[in-house]
């Protein structure tokens, strides 16, 4: 048996235009797969529609960089059991559940670090997991 890794690393990008296209089409829809209730309530309470999407983008990207750090991707990670939230701080946090959780357990991995950032037409996280 290998020892764990003491760190994973997990990077995404995604395109702006991409979500708001997909967004447009069908919102509540949209909404529904990728976000928690408190994600959505977040991003969509944000000023401008501009701001909306970029935070709507950063979010997915975080949830596509925790996945990487899992070494799995949907549909074996749903998206609603990677939340994104934020701290007291404003700074954003990785909450799983389910199968996201179960499988950061089986790394076993004691949290993971996120980082997320826009710019132009592109939004980008990054996701450390940090071993127990």
């Amino acid at each position: 048996m290998t020892e764990p890794d003491p760190i994973r690393v997990g990077l995404d990008l995604v395109l702006i235009s991409r979500v708001k296209k997909s967004y447009e089409k069908r919102p509540c829809l949209f909404i529904k797969r990728f976000f928690s209730k408190d994600e959505a309530a977040y991003c969509l309470s944000a000023s401008g529609p501009r701001r909306k999407l970029e935070c709507l983008a950063g979010r997915i990207a975080a949830k596509e960089a925790v996945m990487k750090v899992l070494g799995r991707g949907w549909p074996q990670v749903p998206w609603t059991d990677i939340e994104i939230l934020h701290d007291d701080l404003k700074r954003p946090f990785a909450r799983l559940r389910g199968k996201a959780l179960s499988f950061m357990e089986e790394l076993n991995l004691g949290c993971i670090q996120i980082s997320i950032t826009h710019d132009g037409q592109i939004a980008a996280a990054v996701a450390v997991g940090v071993s127990r």
